[in-house]
């Protein structure tokens, strides 16, 4: 059992932190806004073409939408079995995953679901990290944990919450999302981890960069990006894709927003370098970065100096559009005012009034807060005793019916991602589910 084989390690990790820099305050609970990011009962999406696909080497499948008219799983799972506990980032680093977990706090109580955040500079607190979750573990009331997103340092915290409960004798349901650690070692620790397909993502990614006219693309990160995985298998199969396609691939380093300088220094680099490279490689150019702060420089460059832009790397209708378009004054006001349906028609909008229709892109269905409430559903299904109780075994096509019944919140109607095991240089990781979503041009 995966509880007993990380208990060693976990008790090691603990003792060597907490000597080192000495316990932490546990964060207060996050205040619960007023606003809601899901609205019931929004206008029906558009049809997009579906340029999602199941692995690099593949063409994309279709997506399946099923007419139903049987009640969605928040109709049926009205109570909770047990307290839930979701674990986000800060609003500053990716508001989609804070308000989806408001939302669910709204929505069943703030005494069944507990919210928390990670610390800001995560990857320097690796101990405050360990006291959020064990100040979680040690409440026996808890019976699941969803994390998103599961950033470095998780894996340390999470060791350290197994540990506790082993020791309690008690169980306890633990979902990541976005997963930046080594995947085999976040598969020996969770439960269920969800996250996009980027390494199946490079080859559709060029493709529709290919389909709207693209001749270079620009690939913007930083070392500690380029050392997960995922990341580095996506940006290689974005690179042979487009080596295939006869797509010029540019990598440029850009300033780590964790490093000196912080995000600042980081979207200063962003907004002074982009119109250098659309200078030199053209307006038919691709703007891409692998951080969320880098999106709305990088998408304003694109739209003032007339290039283009496939998706955000965290890909959302509402993730920099909003912003840099000048529909909203902040992410957090579009979250407030616009359905997923509405802001997607507004970009389209937009878009077509500066001229450069066709020139943008991104996926359907908001992944961030995706993330977020399947893995809630999930782990409520498997309280209820209706989802795999063996460790290591996830029922995927109870993933897929949760995508539809939560997309139909969004859009009146069932959409999916094509979800499959995540694979990474043919090994597979059957806990790890991955899942792209159809492209929509603007």
């Amino acid at each position: 059992m995966k509880k007993i084989l990380c208990t060693i390690l976990a008790l090691s990790m603990i003792f060597a932190l907490v000597a080192a820099c000495g316990p932490a305050d546990p964060p207060a609970p996050v205040e619960v806004a007023p606003a809601d990011p899901a609205p019931a009962d929004p206008a029906p999406a558009d049809d997009p073409a579906d340029d999602s696909a199941d692995d690099p080497g593949d063409a994309p499948p279709p997506v399946a939408e099923v007419a139903t008219t049987e009640p969605t799983w928040f109709e049926i799972n009205a109570e909770l079995p047990g307290r839930i506990a979701i674990i986000t980032n800060t609003i500053d680093q990716n508001e989609e995953e804070f308000r989806s977990a408001e939302a669910l706090v709204r929505k069943y109580g703030a005494q069944n679901v507990i919210h928390r955040t990670w610390p800001v500079r995560f990857a320097e607190e690796a101990e405050m990290m360990i006291t959020i979750m064990s100040d979680l573990a040690r409440d026996s009331r808890v019976e699941a944990i969803i994390i998103n997103q599961a950033v470095v340092n998780t894996n340390a915290a999470i060791d350290a919450a197994r540990a506790i409960r082993e020791e309690m004798g008690q169980d306890i349901f633990i979902v990541s999302a976005s997963a930046a650690e080594v995947p085999a070692d976040v598969s020996l620790r969770v439960d269920l981890a969800l996250d996009i397909n980027n390494p199946g993502i490079g080859r559709p990614f060029v493709e529709q960069a290919h389909a709207m006219g693209a001749e270079t693309i620009i690939h913007y990160s930083f070392p500690r990006h380029m050392a997960i995985p995922m990341l580095a298998a996506r940006r290689d199969a974005m690179a042979a894709t487009a080596e295939e396609l006869g797509i010029n691939f540019v990598e440029v380093a850009a300033p780590d927003p964790m490093e000196e300088g912080g995000m600042p220094a980081t979207q200063l680099f962003i907004s002074q370098d982009a119109p250098r490279q659309i200078a030199e490689h053209g307006p038919d150019t691709v703007l891409f970065a692998t951080n969320c702060g880098m999106q709305i420089p990088l998408l304003a460059a694109a739209l003032e100096y007339e290039a283009m832009y496939v998706q955000p790397c965290c890909p959302s209708p509402f993730h920099a559009f909003p912003t840099a378009l000048g529909l909203s004054a902040d992410q957090s006001e579009a979250l407030i005012n616009f359905t997923v349906q509405e802001i997607t028609d507004a970009t389209i909008e937009e878009v077509a009034r500066r001229g450069l229709t066709g020139r943008f892109s991104n996926i359907i269905m908001p992944a961030p807060m995706v993330w977020t409430t399947v893995g809630f559903m999930y782990a409520v299904e498997w309280l209820n005793g209706n989802a795999p109780q063996e460790v290591g075994v996830v029922d995927m096509d109870l993933v897929h019916r949760l995508t539809g019944d939560y997309a139909y919140t969004l859009f009146g109607e069932r959409k999916y991602f094509t979800w499959q095991e995540l694979e990474i240089d043919g090994v597979s990781f059957p806990l790890m589910l991955v899942g792209n979503s159809p492209y929509i041009t603007y």
